[in-house]
């Protein structure tokens, strides 16, 4: 198989995720991230781009209850389609700008026990250069209502 071009955003200093080349439509640079109230933990914050609004992910806070503490923010502005298929825009809380990687099907792994709450937003997961383990992300389940009530069930 040829190879894939995914975007490997490093969340900290342990975790890694991926989304396809495509997906990746911008990098904003310190944006004014807004608290919304009742919002789930995991994406409490919402920033503009564009006249959106985007929900913005933080990983570290989905993982491990922690927050995200760089003080240079970056949002990594991705697309995906609902269940209706429209297009909708997310945000991703980074820790430095992502690199494009070139992948192929000898990298697969299986997610670590350490990653149990990616298991049902992710599509696969391969290790990178550095030797960490990446899981691709479905943005359109990490934006649903549907992943947000499993996780208020688990908690």
């Amino acid at each position: 198989m040829s190879d894939a071009a995914a975007w490997i955003m490093k969340i900290n200093e342990t975790l890694y995720i991926s989304v396809s080349r495509m997906e990746l439509v911008h990098i904003i640079s310190d944006p004014d991230m807004i608290p919304v109230p009742r919002a789930p933990s995991y994406c409490r914050n919402i920033t503009l781009w564009n006249d959106n609004i985007l929900p913005v992910a933080d990983f570290t806070r989905l993982i491990d209850g922690g927050e995200h503490t760089d003080n240079n923010h970056i949002v990594a502005v991705t697309f995906y389609r609902d269940h209706n298929q429209n297009v909708q825009y997310g945000g991703i809380l980074l820790a430095e700008s992502p690199e494009l990687e070139h992948v192929n099907n000898d990298q697969f792994c299986g997610l670590s026990d350490a990653t149990v709450k990616l298991r049902a937003i992710s599509l696969s997961c391969f290790t990178n250069k550095r030797r960490f383990q990446v899981p691709v992300i479905d943005m359109s389940k990490l934006f649903s209502s549907e992943y947000s009530a499993m996780l208020e069930q688990q908690a």
